[in-house]
């Protein structure tokens, strides 16, 4: 199966605790989500308010220790393994989301990853963003 890349969306609390724990987590309305993603799928972790935490690949589907975050029950979770975390997040400013081919020609670009867990991206978006970390 053809390795993918995604972006996964998260706030600043739930981000220290991915970056610690290594596990990312999925509510039952966003558990479909699961179905699309493989072991060695790469990540990186998109926080609301526009930085970019790290990248990830999925090293497992059904991790048996479960992470319990800080202000929703997540009882889908998948493991994580790091390959980069930069000392602080990166912003996204205008010059790199331009670059970003799910983002162009979108003006109000934050607008389609709101609501979402995961969102597909190219590998080319996924190298030229981990490259700018």
């Amino acid at each position: 199966m053809a390795k993918k890349y995604w972006f996964f969306i998260t706030n600043e609390d739930n981000w220290e605790i991915i970056s610690k724990k290594m596990t990312y987590g999925f509510m039952e309305r966003t558990k479909k989500d699961l179905q699309n993603l493989s072991i060695g799928d790469l990540v990186l972790i998109y926080i609301k308010g526009k930085k970019i935490g790290g990248a990830f690949s999925v090293s497992s589907l059904n991790p048996s220790d479960k992470v319990i975050f800080i202000e929703k029950d997540y009882p889908y979770q998948v493991a994580l393994k790091k390959i980069f975390i930069p000392k602080n997040p990166m912003r996204l400013h205008k010059n790199i989301v331009n670059k970003i081919s799910i983002f162009k020609n979108h003006s109000r670009w934050g607008v389609l990853l709101m609501g979402r867990s995961t969102k597909e991206i190219s590998k080319e978006d996924y190298k030229m963003v981990k490259e700018l970390m």
